[in-house]
């Protein structure tokens, strides 16, 4: 049985009906054989040092492109074009002498690019920088090993595929049930949309019951649980082990709230749909990029270039990423995602980043959630969830400190909302952006 229909079954069947069979559904993740293989080796890769590791990648890099070159049309008429060999490497350098794959001649070159060798595979896709989606043929047992990467990232923070347990919130509506069990995943999830003030200590409880020892899931609803808990004086301090989050940008009002209230550390990995980069940050927020995943490099503008090694049906090789990175592989680095937006403009093209709009004061002192929507440059609404009912005056107040902190080519308008817009995949940003700059 494949785990596409063990994910089918573990989604559709009611937890009683699967309960005596969730040992069987989770041994289906951690006892397959790719998974095992791939966190034996990360462990290996542990004990090994800084010219161990670049051995190592340099021969998964290898027999990569070997393989592209022997099973993908694209990759073998590029490498006689470009007289490239992949005997003859010996640095990851040595690959510059290829062009790199944008999203645009991943999608003219489909058929060509996908490996032409019988592997099981199922279909993807990812938004790219015109909000075309972009497919990707991708490998069923690169399912296994990303979560073999998964598991032993968060090892670090300590957790235990064998026996840890996690709280997961995310974009999912499961109607008016708060929470349920995903004994593929070994979790309780647990129902953000219906989460509030008067609930919050239910959810605590179904948390408890199940014995939880992790939290996991998007920043913002994982900020939402732990405001909630605070306001319903709920202590969790050093009731985790630690918060992992994912998908989502985590924004400093956010951080600041979830490691007061957890007092844990919290821990997020940069990653894609096309599953050909991984990196890891610690708990400064600093990455650093896994050599067992593929090899980075990085364009003049600091985007990533990448060649991944966990999906063989569709190879990417110098494959260009629609994010920048910033440091170095001795200080770490930072990365920020040019998709995302997160810049307001001002009406004589300012552009205003995000982190500008950060305060630390009590100008949202009484504000569970904001989040700006522009559809003109030079102005923006900013939808408040307020924490209680705001006052007129209130309301004028964080106008005012908003508008001075932002400067003058940029007018907002306070506006009160119920929710924040979520994107289709139930994910929260700051800033809704309408208008596109040339």
């Amino acid at each position: 049985m494949n785990i596409a229909l063990i994910k089918k079954i573990n989604e559709r069947l009611p937890y009683g009906v699967k309960r005596p069979f969730s040992r069987l559904i989770r041994n289906k993740l951690i006892k397959n054989k790719d998974f095992v293989h791939q966190y034996e080796e990360l462990q290996l890769l542990d004990e090994l040092d800084r010219e161990g590791r670049r051995q190592y990648q340099l021969a998964r890099l290898k027999e990569m492109l070997r393989y592209a070159k022997e099973n993908s049309p694209y990759y073998a008429q590029r490498f006689a074009a470009y007289h490239f060999s992949p005997e003859t490497l010996t640095s990851v350098d040595d690959l510059k002498v290829l062009p790199v794959l944008t999203k645009k001649e991943l999608q003219t070159n489909f058929a060509q690019i996908a490996s032409q060798d019988h592997l099981d595979y199922y279909e993807v896709s990812t938004g790219g920088t015109t909000g075309k989606p972009v497919k990707i043929m991708m490998e069923r047992k690169a399912i296994f090993r990303e979560w073999a990467f998964v598991y032993h990232y968060w090892s670090k923070f300590g957790y235990d595929y064998k026996k840890s347990k996690l709280a997961t919130f995310r974009g999912v509506d499961f109607g008016e049930r708060l929470s349920v069990i995903n004994p593929l995943y070994r979790e309780i999830r647990l129902n953000p949309m219906r989460m509030n003030r008067s609930n919050v200590s239910l959810y605590m409880n179904d948390i408890d019951t199940y014995g939880a020892d992790f939290l996991y899931g998007y920043p913002s609803a994982v900020y939402n649980f732990c405001r909630l808990c605070r306001q319903a004086g709920i202590h969790l301090q050093k009731r985790f082990k630690a918060v992992f989050l994912i998908s989502e940008n985590l924004y400093d009002y956010q951080r600041d709230v979830i490691e007061a209230v957890l007092d844990a550390p919290v821990a997020m990995f940069y990653g894609h749909s096309e599953r050909a980069v991984f990196a890891e940050a610690d708990e400064d927020g600093r990455y650093q990029f896994n050599p067992a995943y593929g090899v980075w490099e990085f364009s003049d503008k600091g985007e990533p270039i990448v060649t991944g090694f966990i999906n063989r049906k569709m190879p990417l090789i110098r494959y260009l990423v629609d994010d920048y990175v910033t440091g170095s592989e001795r200080d770490g680095f930072s990365i920020h995602g040019h998709r995302d937006a997160e810049v307001l403009y001002g009406r004589d093209g300012e552009q205003i980043s995000v982190a500008a709009i950060n305060f630390h004061d009590d100008t949202f002192a009484n504000v569970a959630a904001y989040q700006f929507i522009q559809e003109e440059p030079g102005r923006a609404v900013m939808n408040i969830k307020p924490e209680k009912a705001l006052s007129q005056t209130e309301q004028e107040s964080i106008q005012q400190r908003v508008n001075s902190k932002l400067g003058s080519g940029l007018m907002v308008t306070v506006a009160l909302v119920d929710d924040m817009q979520l994107s289709a995949r139930g994910k929260y940003k700051m800033i809704i952006q309408h208008f596109r700059a040339d």
